[in-house]
């Protein structure tokens, strides 16, 4: 029974990582399209900025889940 436990346990903790992975990728994406998108006068700032905000979240996520590996 405890074998179970962790193996379900192990396959939390992958599931977490992809999707942490995951997020971060799409969080970069969006930044860099807001980043054109702001140079050629169609996103604000203000935008840019939230991005930014996002991605530094996810980064955080991953590294978090990162470390609980």
């Amino acid at each position: 029974m405890e074998n179970e436990s962790t193996l379900e346990h192990e396959t939390t903790l992958e599931h977490a990582l992809d999707v942490a992975k995951a997020n971060h990728k799409q969080a970069q994406r969006l930044l860099d399209q807001a980043i054109a998108a702001n140079a050629a006068g169609d996103v604000s700032d203000q935008r840019v900025e939230q991005l930014r905000n996002l991605l530094a979240v996810a980064t955080e996520d991953l590294q978090r889940v990162m470390r609980e590996q």
